[in-house]
């Protein structure tokens, strides 16, 4: 996926992933009513061209849930980019998944906010993670 802010192309490609959960240290967690959703990044400091694990998971009334992904990529408080993993408009998971960013060259020193946004039963949970490409 690619993000064009004012003509500078600042952006992440997603990548279907076959790794297990990540491994960092952060977990960033939301709620809505009964639905509980975390995202684990890798890094929040990503190198550029290189493929950057993430995991989620989603869980309705402590089960897992039946639910809808997609990734925003924020940019000075404004969305510029919707995605979906694996390139998959339709995407949908039953509590959890993998997949994997390239944050390319052109990304370098900007901080963006990638939200996951998790969908299940009537319920939204945003998840916000700042990520700041480095060489």
């Amino acid at each position: 996926m690619r993000l064009t802010i004012g003509g500078l192309i600042a952006g992440a490609v997603a990548t279907a992933a076959t790794s297990t959960a990540a491994t960092a240290a952060t977990v960033i967690k939301g709620s809505s009513g009964p639905l509980v959703a975390t995202l684990t990044p890798s890094t929040h400091t990503p190198k550029i061209n290189t493929l950057v694990p993430i995991a989620v998971t989603a869980t309705l009334s402590g089960k897992p849930a039946h639910a809808t992904a997609a990734y925003e990529f924020v940019f000075g408080g404004a969305v510029v980019s919707t995605q979906y993993p694996r390139n998959n408009k339709h995407f949908s998971f039953t509590g959890h998944f993998s997949d994997k960013l390239n944050f390319p060259a052109s990304s370098l020193g900007f901080t963006l906010t990638l939200r996951v946004v998790i969908k299940a039963a009537g319920h939204t949970v945003n998840l916000n993670c700042s990520i700041t490409s480095h060489k």
